[in-house]
This record gives C-alpha cells, sequence and structure tokens, in this order.
C-alpha cells in the first residue's frame, strides 16, 4: 500500500514560523504603550491612559505654539508644523482638564448635582461629564453623542441611572433606581462597566445626589420608551 506524505514543505514551514513570530510579536505590542514624552514602552493599564492623553494634549499644544512662533517670525514651517492643529479647549478648559488627570492620580473630585449640571456640554469651554450610580465620568472624546443635538445628550451633566435601563427620556432622568427589578440593575450594572471599561472615557469622581424622600412615589413608567442596550 502506497502512503502519500503529508509532511509541509520547507518553504511553507518557514511562512508558518515567520507568522507565529509576528502574532507573537503583535500579542507582545498590545501589552505596551507608547509614552510620548520619552518614546519608550509602558505596561498597558487602564491608570496609564489618563497619563498617556494629558501627555499628547501637552505636545500637541506644544507644536500649535511652536508653529505660531514661525508664523510670527515670518520663517518657512517645517514639514511636521504645516498642517494647523486647533487647541482642543480654551485656557479655561485646558485648566479644568488638568484638574481633572491630577484628580485621576491623587484625590477623585466630589461634585454636587448643580455643579455637574454645567458639564453637559453647551459650554464649549468645559468637558462632557455624565454620571451613572453615582460615579461621575469624563465623556467629552464623545462629544458627538453626547454634547447638544447628540442622541445621548439627555445624559449629559445630570445622573440619569433610571433612564438607562427604562428608556424613559423625559421622566425618568434621574438617580432614583428604587422598584427596579433585579434584571434592569442587571442592565445597569452592564451600562456602568461600558463607562468603566470605555478606551476614551474615564471616571474623574463622585457625585453627591440629593438624598430621596422614601415616602415619594416611585415614578411612573412611560408610554413609547426606548430600548436602550450597552
Amino acid at each position: 500500500m502506497s502512503h502519500t506524505s503529508h509532511a509541509p514543505s520547507v518553504a511553507s514551514n518557514v511562512s508558518a514560523s515567520k507568522d507565529a513570530d509576528d502574532k507573537t510579536e503583535v500579542d507582545k505590542n498590545k501589552d505596551f504603550d507608547i509614552d510620548p514624552s520619552t518614546g519608550r514602552k509602558v505596561p498597558h493599564k487602564r491608570a496609564n491612559e489618563a497619563y498617556l492623553v494629558h501627555q499628547r494634549w501637552l505636545e500637541k499644544q506644544a507644536r500649535i505654539e511652536k508653529r505660531k512662533q514661525y508664523l510670527r517670525e515670518n520663517r518657512p514651517l517645517p514639514p511636521e508644523l504645516q498642517e494647523a492643529e486647533k487647541p482642543d479647549f480654551s485656557p479655561l478648559a485646558n485648566f479644568l482638564f488638568s484638574m481633572i488627570v491630577a484628580a485621576f492620580f491623587s484625590v477623585l473630585i466630589f461634585l454636587l448635582a448643580e455643579h455637574l449640571a454645567k458639564f453637559d456640554g453647551s459650554n464649549p469651554d468645559l468637558p462632557v461629564l455624565l454620571s451613572i450610580r453615582g460615579t461621575v465620568f469624563d465623556v467629552t472624546e464623545g462629544y458627538l453623542y453626547y454634547g447638544p443635538g447628540g442622541p445621548y445628550h439627555m445624559f449629559a451633566g445630570k445622573d440619569a441611572s433610571r433612564a438607562y435601563v427604562t428608556g424613559c427620556f423625559q421622566t425618568h432622568l434621574s438617580h432614583d433606581i428604587r422598584g427596579l427589578s433585579k434584571e434592569e440593575l442587571q442592565v445597569l450594572d452592564r451600562w456602568y462597566k461600558f463607562y468603566a471599561d470605555h478606551k476614551t472615557y474615564y471616571k474623574v469622581g463622585s457625585l453627591k445626589v440629593p438624598p430621596l424622600d422614601p415616602s415619594s412615589p416611585i415614578p411612573e413608567p412611560c408610554q413609547g420608551s426606548v430600548d436602550q442596550k450597552p
């Protein structure tokens, strides 16, 4: 009986080995980020993300200022400064951003509801913040979604935990989660995890929510609720 050889060729072995090495290298790179201030690899951790974002922001501001200096002196722009870049925020917002980053590494900020309301995206000089389950997240990177005119603008500047579950965007924009079922609370947990694990949204503090009157009625179900899935 003749036997057909199933041994792979030398070329295919080399190709498979190279593919495996490339995949290993990609997997290794997933474990690291590049610190723009030094060009060195740093461990990929959520705790590093806000720092890295801040470093990239600082580099961008430095490029903007350098370009302005070249233009003031009527000097030809080098290739890396040919394209104009706009500052992300005004000086006031930059200051607030620095405070938020500092808070991230020290003590998280605490906000009152009336303070949080100022960060609803209506003021372009301020970051966009929202709260869910009393935890405040910076969602400025999602301005198209959470800023004025965006589909989720109703969540900005407040804790609307109940509406995440019920989809009642007119009457349930409240932190009042009384009466929600176990399954509904699990949905709320998934929304919280969505923000907590997001690559460009960051936890910046906690909201001191006003106390609820236990004798007050639980919000009634609404008609025309919108199903929300994290």
